[in-house]
């Protein structure tokens, strides 16, 4: 507790002074703009920098200053925007933190004080405070992978899909191993679920945009891609930005395949944590803030009945995570792939999970 007050306080004092110095400011920014001018124009840079300039008179507007999550996260963001951007990220800290505690109470494992512990470790970890610091949806999404995990356990497929759609929607560099695993593993309600949802959300994304917010979305993006603090946390870091590491990351998300393939009797937890595992090692984009995931992932794993030498070693991520910016990315590259070849490799008499047909 005494570690989670003193970091959460260091890391989330200087937010109370300038709400606007977040990220959930530019989501802010393309909610006014679809108000304003149409939902079309989300993407345009001269809008942006419009409103941007607005909102916060004498601030730079450098190129990390963008809005370039997908459409729903806007949308989902509209009921705050009669509140004023500041009002409204302090809305939004609270429902993520409300996310944080449903995600908990739905997938921490163990009982008592073990249960509390895992609790208190979330609310301490670096990345999970970053991430509230920055009015970032990873906790909205941790929650909504959580529920799609707890809806398949209960063997309601179709439902788990549209749920884990939901949350793809609004960052899916955060999933996006996940339904490649389930669909490797033989989970069709589930895959077929998530690609129904995901393909209504894409075609009203589309709807919304038109083709010059088409245009303005992938010029966004590609311009996104080529900035170095995008890939700092990714193989990128020992690689480099170029085709080697790009062909890496494709290894990884391959391996993943082919292990839920190998893996494909055991329970749903083992895939999930699998293809949370996997995202946050071959992912193209990420950030620190982004590891919050990996609170849904460990979850799942321990829940696996993993050896007590394979549990210790979460210590390990839990310190390369904690300590990812004086220690730079590699520690925790070195962690996750190691993590990641534990959940890869086939159990001795893994037992069939009972819900291996929902």
């Amino acid at each position: 507790m005494i570690v989670a007050a003193v970091t959460g306080y260091w890391v989330l004092w200087p937010v109370t002074r300038d709400p606007l110095a977040t990220d959930f400011a530019l989501v802010f920014i393309a909610v006014r703009i679809g108000l304003e001018h149409g939902w079309s124009q989300i993407y345009s840079l001269p809008l942006q920098h419009q409103v941007f300039a607005a909102l916060r008179p004498g601030v730079f507007f450098n190129d990390g200053q963008r809005y370039i999550a997908p459409p729903p996260l806007a949308w989902l963001t509209l009921p705050l925007a009669p509140l004023g951007a500041a009002a409204a990220f302090y809305v939004w800290t609270a429902l993520s933190a409300l996310a944080l505690a449903a995600a908990w109470w739905l997938g921490a494992p163990g009982h008592g004080l073990e249960r509390a512990t895992w609790l208190v470790g979330a609310v301490a970890w670096y990345p999970v405070l970053y991430e509230v610091s920055y009015g970032q949806p990873a906790l909205i999404v941790l929650l909504a992978v959580v529920a799609s995990w707890r809806l398949a356990e209960a063997g309601r497929g179709y439902e788990s899909g549209v749920v884990l759609a939901l949350g793809t929607a609004l960052k899916p560099q955060l999933v996006l191993a996940v339904p490649l695993v389930l669909l490797a593993a033989g989970r069709w309600r589930v895959f077929a679920g998530w690609a129904a949802a995901i393909a209504i959300l894409a075609g009203l994304s589309l709807l919304s945009l038109g083709a010059t917010g088409l245009a303005d979305y992938r010029s966004l993006l590609a311009e996104a891609q080529g900035l170095p603090n995008n890939r700092y946390f990714t193989l990128a870091y020992v690689l480099g930005p170029g085709p080697l590491s790009y062909a890496a990351e494709a290894v990884v998300l391959a391996t993943s395949a082919f292990a839920a393939f190998a893996r494909r009797r055991d329970g749903y937890a083992a895939l999930f944590a699998l293809g949370l595992v996997a995202t946050a090692f071959g992912t193209t984009y990420w950030h620190l803030q982004d590891y919050a995931m990996l609170l849904a992932a460990a979850w799942l794993f321990w829940r696996t009945g993993p050896p007590a030498w394979q549990r210790a070693w979460l210590a390990a991520v839990a310190i390369a995570g904690e300590l990812a910016w004086p220690l730079t990315p590699l520690p925790m590259l070195i962690a996750l792939g190691v993590w990641f070849v534990f959940l890869a490799l086939p159990r001795q008499a893994a037992p069939r999970a009972a819900s291996v047909a929902a």
